[in-house]
């Protein structure tokens, strides 16, 4: 037979090669991930202290003129020109107004012009000149602006009014909160507010620009956005719709995805806007992703040159053992073996069957195997798969069709010849028996375990008739016993099965048929299908989940019994078990409860039930719910209300009592360890207990109140320093003075001076 040559080779190294660069994938990716997210994140808050930047400078400039037209407002000159009816004859009153309008009227603020308008007597007073001599077309504007209601406003202008947001206007009253103000000024400002704006396009970030209270643009970059609505922007719906006063969102513009940042200002209602392209960031995303590609692709360049030459080195033992075991001869086969291992696999294991020289090797040590593999099967200990691959040392090639498991117990020793003592030996003999009355091709080797001698059997006939082969087997047991011991013995046998993973079922069913031969007598042959004919679950009771139970109830812990409640039942109420084995179970645990009860001492009256009535509930139970609410409320809730409680008040009694002894003992010589030995506990514990119900340690409470017996009878007596020091169990006065000091921030002798 020819095998494909470095087939096994091939898949050694994808599997090196997948174990190596997966990794690497998974980290690139997380890696991209993350810088990714890192960027954009600060991106986003770049974007955000640009806008809050934009904001303070804006209006900083906005507040300097709102304080410079409220200074001039409230100027001599300004408030008694309102009065007055003012014409070009009056040269002097024109030149002050002229005056204090060229002092407001600077080129860093950026103001065009300003306007003072008396309401009473109908005359404006401008940089330029007054009334006529003005800007007569801007009275119309000075009149709707008298029309406002509010005292003092930022505006764009009025909104009928062609290119009324080419420029910003600050419009004060005069008295500002009257109800028929005598005039108003108008300050006249360029709509480019914001040179701001010029260093946030340069950084490539997005565009900005502002909003009035009614979301028309009062500044751009774009001049010919200036007065545009933009309240039909569907990406600015969110800022439209938002009452905080500032915030961040994604959203889409003309099919890109955008970062709009804004900021409400509570001073003129304005709202400062980004809207940054998210395109520029992913353009240095792209560039991290391309740089992680490459770094992983010569990763994974690396790795496969060590997974190739690794997987070379790690091929020559096996081509070498494929080499070697070619040349037998295998055994017939149904389908050609894939892979070297597999050959190899089929070599060995005809070696193993085949070759008698490894037999005779182990045949000192076979009946110690096998009795060895037949404990860990019975027990449990080997998984039935793994010991199917041992049946080859039983002379089998694999399981019976049919099986039961055949225990035997001597019934007395009383009247024989024999004493309890000759009871293994017995067993061991019975054993024998049983290996020469059954064939070897009809068992695996017999075993004693405890005082049980059990035989694993096999069969290829039908359930009836295993049946009657194994009555006729188990009665010429009892006879060649009776004959060649002299004593009598009854056998258990379980039901039949067909897979070795039900061999510790049988086990447990074998014997517990035993236990019915009290009401038959000696010399019984009992199957479990006739003295129990439902099959219950040996291993259903979950003590664990039991115990776990009950120490979080030890533990006053009412969430985690909870918890441990319905984990209990959830493994309790798997679909293994007969309904029975459930009675069985639920019965196990309300005497378990009782138990721990009286354990601990917890008494009667805590249980909400009479104890004569649980059983009669228990089976009134309908469903899983059900149990668990009554088992809550009838059993854990209480006990570990009880156990809380117990523990608080033995908390709070050993606080008080270590709290009296101090109180009446604090000149002696206390201790903690004295406290302790004196109520009967360890000083460890008494020291958590006691800062647990005080929240202050021992010797602080101690020195604490020591000093306050210092105190009080450095006010109220003449008892000297050093005799306060002394009953206070100080060394020395300097200790004394030291500590007080520390604790009252003065010494003993100037706090009895200051009383």
């Amino acid at each position: 037979m020819r095998f494909q040559s470095q087939s096994y080779l091939l898949k050694l190294m994808l599997f090196s090669l997948l174990i190596g660069t997966l990794p690497v994938i998974l980290l690139g990716t997380f890696a991209y991930y993350n810088s990714s997210q890192a960027i954009q994140e600060k991106v986003n808050e770049g974007n955000k202290q640009l806008m809050q930047e934009m904001q303070m400078r804006v209006e900083q400039t906005l507040k300097t003129i709102d304080n410079s037209a409220t200074q001039l407002l409230q100027s001599p000159v300004v408030t008694g020109a309102f009065d007055k009816a003012i014409s070009n004859q009056d040269f002097e009153m024109v030149h002050e107004l002229y005056k204090g309008i060229s002092l407001i009227q600077t080129y860093e603020l950026g103001i065009e012009d300003v306007f003072l308008f008396s309401l009473s007597k109908k005359w404006m007073v401008s940089g330029t000149g007054l009334n006529e001599y003005s800007s007569p077309d801007f009275l119309p504007k000075l009149e709707t602006f008298s029309g406002i209601p509010l005292g003092s406003f930022w505006t764009s202008g009025p909104e009928d009014e062609a290119n009324s947001y080419q420029s910003v206007y600050f419009v004060k009253k005069y008295p500002f909160n009257a109800v028929n103000p005598k005039g108003i000024i108008c300050i006249v400002l360029s709509s480019d507010l914001m040179k701001e704006l010029v260093a946030f396009e340069n950084g490539k970030l997005g565009s900005a620009f502002i909003l009035d209270r009614n979301f028309h643009i009062i500044d751009h970059s774009d001049r010919s956005q200036l007065g545009r609505s933009m309240t039909e922007q569907a990406y600015l719906k969110p800022l439209l719709e938002s009452k905080t006063s500032s915030g961040q969102y994604a959203a889409k513009v003309d099919g890109k995805t955008v970062t709009v940042t804004y900021r409400k200002s509570a001073y003129n209602g304005w709202s400062y806007v980004s809207v940054a392209s998210d395109a520029q960031v992913n353009a240095q995303n792209k560039m991290i992703g391309w740089i992680t590609l490459f770094v992983c692709m010569g990763i994974m360049l690396v790795t496969l040159i060590l997974a190739w030459f690794g997987s070379k080195k790690m091929y020559s033992p096996i081509q070498s053992i494929y080499t070697a075991l070619n040349s037998i001869p295998a055994a017939e086969e149904d389908e050609k073996p894939h892979g070297e291992l597999q050959v190899i696999g089929d070599r060995v294991n005809y070696l193993i069957k085949n070759q008698s020289l490894i037999l005779n090797e182990l045949k000192g040590q076979q009946v110690q195997l096998k009795e060895f593999f037949m404990h860990k099967l019975f027990s449990g200990a080997i998984p039935p798969a793994e010991f199917e691959e041992k049946l080859g040392l039983y002379g089998l090639d694999k399981p019976w069709p049919s099986m039961c498991v055949l225990a035997i117990q001597i019934d007395t020793l009383k009247d024989t010849r024999y004493e309890e003592s000759n009871r293994d030996l017995l067993m061991f003999a019975i054993s024998n028996i049983v290996g020469e009355l059954v064939l070897a091709e009809q068992r695996l080797v017999p075993i004693v375990t405890s005082d049980f001698q059990v035989t694993l059997i096999g069969s290829s006939k039908e359930e009836k008739d295993f049946k009657e082969h194994m009555f006729t087997l188990s009665d010429e047991i009892q006879s060649a016993v009776s004959q060649y011991l002299e004593i009598k013995v009854s056998i258990g046998i379980s039901r039949p099965f067909s897979s070795l993973a039900e061999t510790q079922q049988a086990l447990y069913e074998a014997m517990t048929s035993l236990k019915y031969r009290a009401g038959l007598g000696q010399e019984s042959i009992l199957f479990i299908e006739d003295v129990q004919p439902q099959k219950s679950n040996f291993n259903h009771f979950p003590h664990e989940e039991e115990q776990a139970l009950f120490d979080a109830i030890r533990a006053g812990d009412a969430g985690q019994s909870e918890l441990a409640l319905k984990h209990f039942l959830g493994e309790l109420f798997q679909p293994r078990a007969q309904q029975q084995d459930y009675q069985l179970s639920l019965l196990r645990l309300l005497v378990d409860f009782l138990k721990f009860g009286q354990e601990l001492s917890i008494p009667m009256d805590r249980i909400a039930e009479d104890e004569a009535s649980f059983i009669q509930a228990l089976f009134k139970l309908r469903n899983v719910k059900e149990m668990e609410q009554w088992f809550w409320s009838t059993f854990v809730l209480p006990y570990t209300q009880e156990l809380g409680n117990r523990r608080e008040s033995q908390f709070k009694h050993i606080s008080e009592a270590v709290i009296d002894m101090i109180q009446r003992e604090f000149d002696s010589e206390l201790t903690l360890e004295s406290c302790s030995a004196r109520i009967n506990y360890h000083p460890h514990y008494v020291s958590r207990v006691f800062r647990q119900e005080t929240g202050i340690n021992f010797g602080d409470y101690l020195t604490q109140y020591r000093m306050d017996m210092a105190r009080k009878w450095l006010k109220e007596t003449d008892m000297k320093i050093a005799e306060i020091a002394e009953r206070l169990q100080y060394n020395n006065s300097a200790n004394f003075i030291r500590s007080f000091r520390k604790i009252t921030g003065m010494t003993p002798g100037q706090y009895r001076e200051e009383g």
